[in-house]
């Protein structure tokens, strides 16, 4: 992480409440993790998370995330996951008094800022990103353009003394039900090698690659080594799975809408190859150190770059995604699968 950052922190003010191990599992501690972001958020702040369960594992470890997550989690040991339909629990979750509220979102507003009753969070101290107001007790770190996502989670840790290095080894499971679920759509047996196509970019039309493009790319890859194809994305784009599907000429598995997050991860997980614009498939594969090619146009590949020692980012200098050569990507995309088979 650059020099800057880190020299940053020992000017803001640190925790001062103990977070000292308890004698008793009756004093056992209390912390709040807030993320109800994008999916490929959430997998940026995984390596985060492992940290805090690592280093806090004799507390209490609550966390809040967006609709249908939960499997992305699976890996993480000591968390009680909450999702936004769960009332009851969230109530539950948001009524006790936590030692520490780490909130992930990078947002402009607080935790409090959509709480019917904001002063009815109680805790000790507050972490996040600096925005445009402060609360009580609040330790703000300033955000960093040229420091990758990830890492800057992780500073997040390091704000309330947390040890960060080495950077914990993140496991991404999937349920048996997930499994089973993409057994009936995929024929994992094929013995050609899976590759999978994520075109979709939650709805920034700047952030997507042509279909064209992928179509081409699809046939350049095939032509020198015959692959099996999958589509993966959301329901609301369809359209582009259907439209990239509509140009090649061999048969190929559009799971477009078709997959939950943990059917999601797992056909991933089995993949050789990923290519994906800047989106939550790009991020699980660099997670899960699977070969992946991520595609940028006016995103910042520094902050959103993936994971992983096999990724690679390819980016449009004019901004306009559109500019990639479906050539380049597919030179790209056969290294890779050269080095994987080498």
């Amino acid at each position: 992480m650059e020099v800057g950052l880190w020299r940053s922190f020992a000017l803001m003010p640190r925790f001062t409440t103990t977070l000292s191990l308890p004698e008793t599992l009756s004093e056992r501690r209390s912390i709040l993790i807030v993320h109800r972001e994008g999916v490929g958020d959430d997998i940026l702040s995984i390596p985060f998370l492992s940290i805090v369960a690592r280093e806090l594992k004799y507390h209490d470890l609550y966390l809040l995330v967006g609709p249908a997550r939960r499997e992305l989690f699976l890996g993480l040991d000591g968390y009680r996951v909450v999702e936004p339909w769960e009332r009851d629990k969230y109530a539950e979750v948001l009524g006790l008094h936590h030692d520490v509220v780490f909130d992930l979102e990078t947002r402009h507003n607080h935790l409090t800022d959509w709480l019917f009753s904001p002063d009815s969070l109680r805790y000790s101290s507050y972490v996040g990103f600096a925005k445009s107001k402060s609360i009580d007790r609040e330790i703000a770190i300033p955000r960093a353009p040229d420091i990758p996502m990830w890492q800057q989670f992780i500073s997040l840790a390091s704000a309330i003394g947390l040890p960060t290095d080495p950077t914990p080894n993140c496991v991404i499971e999937t349920s048996t039900f997930s499994k089973k679920c993409i057994e009936m759509l995929v024929n994992l047996e094929n013995e050609l090698p899976l590759i999978s196509i994520a075109p979709g970019t939650a709805g920034d039309r700047r952030k997507r690659w042509p279909p064209e493009h992928f179509a081409s790319l699809i046939r350049k890859i095939h032509a020198v080594r015959p692959s099996h194809f999958v589509i993966v994305g959301e329901r609301f784009e369809m359209d582009v799975g259907d439209a990239i599907a509509g140009l090649v000429e061999m048969e190929i598995d559009n799971l477009m809408g078709l997959t939950t997050v943990g059917s999601f991860v797992h056909i991933i997980k089995q993949s050789r190859l990923v290519v994906a614009n800047d989106n939550g498939a790009m991020h699980l594969g660099g997670l899960m150190n699977i070969p992946t090619v991520g595609l940028f146009g006016p995103s910042d590949p520094v902050q959103f770059q993936p994971l992983g020692k096999k990724s690679v980012v390819l980016t449009a200098p004019s901004g306009i995604i559109a500019d990639i050569d479906p050539s380049s990507v597919a030179a790209e995309c056969l290294g890779l699968l050269d080095l994987e088979y080498a």
